[in-house]
């Protein structure tokens, strides 16, 4: 008896000794189920993360895989500095098995895919899981990814609160119905000469995607929304002449909430994530940050 009762002190002694267990940080690769599909994703939370910090997702563009996007962004090193966890979804594979965010495409759109559910409840999971801030908890994506901030804009600015889309737009049947939802702040980066997400739109589906809206289309309908009232536009520096691109700034301010919509023009810009490879002059993932800590 007197044996088992050191024992038993000794064991308490231990446990009250021993270090807490490490939070979790650096990259985690995980899976979660939606409404019986089994998903995936990668988090990155850097060391030391306080509660309450704020959340980004970052969406890859059409065939593309999370882990790449990670890699292209080059977003992680950014959050390590100003203390944000950051969420890398993976898309499904479409019938032409390829990787896709189901936002309306004519050639991929699947009754059985809701991304808007899926991406709303990683973000709920999360946000209880790490501690990060509902309040604090933004998007942004390439291309497909890109069409994909722009539909939450429209379907779920209660979870995200502000969005930064890189060359995407919306398609005309997901804009038809976003007329009436809650406005929140966007900042749009395209280019004029980009071949796959087109300045002026596709309105009568010349590329197959469906109909889907110019740029500055797209903008003002932000504008408008968000009820600015000023509005500011300048050349930024070409530090890079050899990139044969510009960008220009404009900017829309004093929106209901004090909102705010921007948008960047790279003339003569592609299809790129400005940084990473076409316009040099801007760092997309810096300035996508930039825009997000406003809010």
């Amino acid at each position: 008896m007197q044996k088992a009762l050191l024992l038993s002190i000794y064991l308490l002694t231990q446990l009250a000794c021993s270090p807490k267990t490490t939070p979790a940080q650096g990259i985690i690769r995980q899976d979660i189920t939606v409404d019986g599909i089994t998903r995936s994703y990668i988090l990155y939370l850097p060391k030391d993360l306080p509660p309450n910090a704020p959340l980004v997702f970052v969406f890859h563009g059409y065939s593309g895989h999370a882990e790449s996007m990670m890699e292209d962004t080059r977003m992680n090193p950014l959050a390590d500095s100003n203390h944000f966890a950051i969420c890398y979804p993976q898309g499904l594979v479409d019938s032409n098995g390829k990787t896709f965010w189901e936002v309306g495409y004519s050639f991929t759109q699947d009754k059985q895919v809701d991304d808007v559910r899926f991406l709303t409840h990683l973000a709920k999971y999360l946000q209880q899981k790490y501690h990060l801030s509902p309040q604090n908890t933004f998007a942004t994506g390439m291309s497909n990814g890109a069409d994909m901030c722009v539909m939450l804009a429209c379907k779920a600015p209660e979870v995200f609160k502000a969005v930064a889309p890189v060359c995407g737009s919306i398609m005309k049947v997901v804009y038809n119905s976003c007329q009436n939802t809650i406005p929140i702040p966007i900042f749009m980066i395209n280019s004029t000469a980009d071949d796959i997400t087109w300045w002026e739109g596709d309105m009568v589906n010349k590329q197959g995607y469906g109909a889907y809206l110019p740029t500055p289309m797209l903008f003002d309908f932000f504008v408008d929304k968000n009820a600015c009232t000023q509005m500011t536009m300048d050349t930024l520096p070409n530090s890079n002449t050899a990139d044969s691109s510009f960008v220009i700034a404009q900017k829309h301010i004093g929106g209901s909430q004090g909102n705010q919509v921007w948008c960047y023009k790279v003339i003569n810009g592609k299809h790129d994530w400005p940084g990473t490879s076409g316009n040099m002059d801007i760092d997309a993932t810096a300035e996508v940050w930039r825009f997000f800590r406003l809010f």
